[in-house]
């Protein structure tokens, strides 16, 4: 099969990447694909191809695995700061177990039994205590947009707030956006 830019796909997802991406196939040809989830069935529009593989943004999940949940965020799927809102939190930490366990024993070559279970957050929101805040001017809006740079393209999302950082974090936020910068 022949893939091109601007191809809508349906593509069962086997396995999610290292960095959230989840991995479908068309013919033994690998199509990465964001924000979705092992088992479901999508529907995806090719947005770049390479000689051994193809990236796609999601259309529409088809079929939803189980473990899809609603983001908390409403930035979510555009502000490019978290990859598996859609995920329930148990779900999340098996794919990072998951992952972590690929690579030692891909590179390590140590038994995949050795890499312990990944430990929970005691609150999966509210706790970086550490962000990249950006700002850019948006000329069609004649505003000033701060955000978080977008996944797809280098403009800045603007927000209202980012749900995993500290609350000091959104307090700091909402401060530079009442007294943005000369």
């Amino acid at each position: 099969m022949q893939l091109v830019k601007g191809q809508v796909v349906s593509l069962r997802i086997h396995d999610i990447a290292f960095g959230g991406e989840g991995v479908g196939r068309l013919d033994d040809f690998v199509v990465f694909v964001p924000f979705v989830l092992v088992a479901e069935l999508v529907e995806a529009e090719i947005t770049e191809v390479k000689k051994s593989f193809a990236r796609a943004k999601l259309v529409r999940v088809i079929e939803a695995a189980a473990e899809r949940v609603t983001p908390a965020c409403p930035h979510f799927a555009a502000c490019g700061g978290c990859q598996y809102q859609h995920v329930a939190y148990a779900t999340q930490l098996a794919i990072k177990h998951k992952q972590i366990a690929d690579l030692f024993e891909r590179i390590g070559g140590l038994k995949r039994e050795l890499v312990a279970p990944v430990i929970p957050c005691p609150a999966p929101y509210g706790y970086r205590n550490r962000i990249m805040i950006r700002s850019q001017w948006n000329k069609p809006e004649q505003k000033l947009n701060i955000g978080f740079v977008r996944w797809d393209c280098g403009l800045v999302e603007d927000i209202s707030e980012c749900k995993i950082a500290e609350p000091a974090l959104n307090e700091q936020i909402r401060h530079v956006r009442a007294h943005p910068p000369p």
